[in-house]
């Protein structure tokens, strides 16, 4: 370990040695130094430096006009049918004008289940549960008063 420490110091001591003696000078030379820097350099002109070839290749993809017009296909989703609830009636749902009971068939849809206030309409695909909205809804009461 000491013999690596030894030989280090001679090589610091000769680093340090050649950046003192390099880094010396004079006034004189500085002001030339700084003459030669303040001088006005005379550069390319405006047409050479637009002749010049440029030095950064650019890899720009080639654009093909396409000769052939290509049709678009454009894919429409069916659209679902939606179903009106207006009123529920002795275990009868009053569906799209028209009324229907457990087990009738709307469309693509069986009726399922009819409760007080919503009907579940079931297809193989899914279920589908209609309400009647707040504004329709109506209470009849049963008895006299």
């Amino acid at each position: 370990m000491k013999n690596i420490v030894i030989l280090r110091i001679p090589v610091l001591l000769i680093i340090l040695a050649s950046s003192l003696f390099s880094a010396r000078l004079s006034p004189t030379e500085i002001t030339k130094m700084v003459a030669k820097i303040k001088e006005k350099r005379v550069g390319i002109s405006l047409l050479e430096l637009e002749s010049t070839v440029n030095p950064f290749i650019l890899n720009v993809p080639k654009k093909t006009i396409l000769t052939e017009k290509i049709e678009e296909a454009v894919i429409i989703a069916p659209k679902e049918i939606v179903y009106e609830l207006k009123a529920i009636l002795n275990k009868a749902a009053f569906i799209d004008k028209k009324w229907y009971k457990q087990g009738d068939s709307i469309g693509k849809y069986t009726v399922g289940y009819i409760s007080s206030k919503s009907v579940v309409l079931k297809n193989s695909a899914g279920n589908k549960v209609l309400k009647i909205e707040k504004k329709n809804l109506i209470k009849l009461n049963r008895g006299y008063k």
